[in-house]
């Protein structure tokens, strides 16, 4: 049991960190087993893109956002339809919004100016209301302002949302439950609720971090 618990932490992910390509002091462990793939790029079976019935316009633009953004899970570059948006995490939400035909102004390249176009737009909503397809904000530490930006791919049945995020790795899967955001694991079923991030030498739960979310599309 020690053991197990050892290799989980040492499992951390250090995702918040590498949100931006700049990070000279940081270290960055391999992430966790299971969704957080890095390296590999989804199936079509995957849950997150898989096809499904048709759908409403809003729906449509979500599926196409989250494809594109789930379609680049490994990689360190984001590049869609042949264009290079660049490092860091508001370019994969760019590049994301871009191939659903919903591109944001040219002047929102980072979390804060995203996020305040969200607020501009009446769009922000709980995170408790994640949807596929929303953009989600998170923060460098509990209760601090919105300073990295991802993608809802799906939300689970408990709860759990699966964002996609770039981070100084590449393209990666992140958990957080925000209704439980202290746990790293359903303490009845083993389930994973959370990803660890180590974030200034401590683990801090995903959902620990989140601010908002915002339905753009």
């Amino acid at each position: 049991m020690v053991a197990h618990r050892l290799a989980f932490i040492a499992a951390a992910l250090t995702l918040i960190a590498g949100c931006t390509a700049v990070s000279a002091r940081r270290q960055f462990l391999p992430p966790p087993a299971g969704d957080s793939r890095v390296g590999t790029v989804p199936s079509r079976a995957d849950p997150a893109i898989a096809p499904g019935p048709p759908a409403e316009p809003r729906h449509r633009d979500a599926s196409r956002a989250v494809e594109a953004a789930a379609a680049l899970v490994g990689s360190r570059r984001v590049v869609v339809d042949g264009v290079d948006y660049g490092a860091g995490c508001a370019a994969l939400v760019r590049a994301a919004f871009d191939h659903a035909g919903r591109p944001l102004p040219a002047s929102v390249r980072d979390a804060p100016a995203l996020h305040a176009l969200a607020a501009s737009r009446g769009a922000l909503r709980p995170p408790a209301r994640a949807a596929p397809g929303d953009v989600i904000f998170l923060a460098d530490r509990p209760g601090g302002p919105p300073a990295h930006v991802g993608l809802v791919a799906r939300v689970d049945a408990d709860g759990t949302a699966v964002a996609l995020h770039r981070v100084a790795r590449g393209v990666m899967r992140l958990r957080l439950n925000v209704g439980q955001p202290s746990r790293l694991t359903d303490p009845a079923t083993g389930r994973r609720l959370n990803d660890a991030l180590a974030i200034g030498g401590t683990t801090v739960p995903a959902g620990d971090l989140v601010v908002d979310v915002a339905g753009l599309l």
